[in-house]
Formats: structure tokens, C-alpha cells, sequence
């Protein structure tokens, strides 16, 4: 009995540690923000949750039109706003025809091997300083478990934002609307 007791000790202790965090871990904070009832549609470009496809087709074809933007079924944006050019790929996803998520691969024009300025990690700090500044919130570092990778994240209301390294010279900047997106709960057992 006394050789089991340290035994049972320990692996109480382990257990304690692994499995309680005095971080709120992502699901509950982002049910948390989602419950807040804050609705928060606007995104970029004057592109916004809720946009039916056609207005989003109509907005793209004048923005390609004027020359701000390239493509139809991957649209590049030249981004000029984090000190280093960067473009921009992206197409949203469509849930009952409005925009519910729009994942955006990032990258440095400039990009090389051998420009540290350039990596993925620098840029996703700039990405995360700049979004910071237009939409106000905070970025998190966490564990995201349905990309099972740690990532920027920033949750406001229904608006979720995830910044994570996308390949060796990108970043996706994932732009989510938890109506339709809603986190699963976490297992209790």
C-alpha cells in the first residue's frame, strides 16, 4: 500500500497539470465571445459575413474592374499596409449563399530563404499588429483543435480571426463566423 500511494500520487498530479490550465482553453473562450451576442460582420475590402454571393460577385467584378484586385475563382489583392508589399489570395466559403469564412494565404512579395524580414513568423507578428489596430481586439496564442496547431486567434462576438504559419513563405489569415462555426465542446470526461 505504501508504494502505491507515491504511485497514485503522482499520476494525480500529472493528470492535474495536463488537464487544467488556468488559461481558459479555446472552446470555452470562444463560446464565451460567441454567447456575448456581439455581432461583428465587417471583414476587408468592404467585404463582410452575411454578403450574398451575388453582391460579393458584383463588389469583386468593380474592384478587378478598377484594377485593385485579380481573379475570379482565387482573387490576389496587392497589401501594401505592413511596411513590406504582400499579396493576398483568397476566395470565401458560401453557407445558404452568404459569406461565412473567408481563409486568406499572406505572403511577402519579397519573400526568400534568406530575407529574415520575410519568414512567416515575421509576417504573421505584422499581420497580428496591424489587426490589432483595425479591429481593436487582442490576439491569443492556442491550441486550436480542429487545425490541431497552436495559432493567433482573435475572437469578438461572432468574429473570429486565426493567423497561423500556411507553408514556408505564407501565412493563413482565416477569417470565421461562429454562427456558423460554432466550437465543439470540449470532452468532460
Amino acid at each position: 500500500m505504501r508504494t502505491l500511494l507515491p504511485l497514485l500520487i503522482i499520476a494525480l498530479t500529472s493528470f492535474i497539470l495536463t488537464n487544467c490550465s488556468m488559461e481558459p482553453s479555446y472552446q470555452s473562450w470562444a463560446e464565451r465571445e460567441f454567447q456575448s451576442g456581439v455581432q461583428n460582420d465587417s471583414l476587408f475590402l468592404g467585404y463582410y459575413f452575411g454578403m450574398p454571393r451575388q453582391e460579393f460577385r458584383d463588389h469583386s467584378f468593380e474592384m478587378n474592374r478598377q484594377g485593385l484586385m485579380t481573379g475570379l475563382v482565387n482573387i490576389e489583392y496587392q497589401f501594401e499596409d505592413l511596411g513590406n508589399r504582400a499579396t493576398k489570395i483568397f476566395y470565401p466559403e458560401f453557407n445558404d449563399d452568404i459569406i461565412t469564412r473567408i481563409p486568406v494565404q499572406i505572403s511577402y512579395n519579397a519573400w526568400a530563404p534568406w530575407n529574415e524580414d520575410t519568414w512567416p513568423e515575421n509576417l504573421m507578428n505584422d499581420l497580428k499588429d496591424y489587426f490589432e489596430d483595425i479591429y481593436g481586439g487582442r490576439f491569443r496564442m492556442v491550441y486550436v483543435p480542429d487545425i490541431e496547431r497552436r495559432a493567433l486567434v482573435m475572437i469578438q462576438g461572432n468574429r473570429e480571426i486565426r493567423l497561423y504559419r500556411h507553408s514556408e513563405n505564407s501565412v493563413m489569415a482565416d477569417f470565421r463566423d461562429l454562427n456558423f462555426f460554432i466550437p465543439e465542446k470540449e470532452d468532460e470526461s
